[in-house]
């Protein structure tokens, strides 16, 4: 895979500062990762044509951090590749569903 162009929305980023600096260089890291992969996550959204692809992945609690759900928008096409990170929460297994 080439190299993807992985940015924080102006929202996310937001939310990163009232998180604290240990979710923040999670993100860091994770942003490093969708570099190289950036299907990573769970596709919750086709839309665009097939131009655009909305993830959902998570972040695993650490000290310092509660686990923290990680919505993304991939953009394959034109050329560079981009992601978007758009939303950063604390993730609440309740949300997730029972089937």
């Amino acid at each position: 895979m080439s190299h993807v162009v992985a940015v924080l929305s102006d929202v996310a980023a937001l939310r990163l500062e009232q998180l604290g600096p240990v979710a923040r260089q999670a993100v860091e890291e994770l942003l490093k990762e969708l570099e190289t992969a950036p299907r990573l996550g769970v596709l919750r959204h086709v839309g665009a044509g097939g131009r655009q692809e909305v993830y959902k992945t998570k972040l695993e609690p650490r000290e310092g951090m509660p686990g923290l759900a990680v919505a993304y928008v991939y953009l394959p096409d034109p050329p560079p590749a981009a992601v978007v990170i758009i939303s950063v929460t604390p993730d609440d297994p309740a949300d997730e569903p029972w089937f």
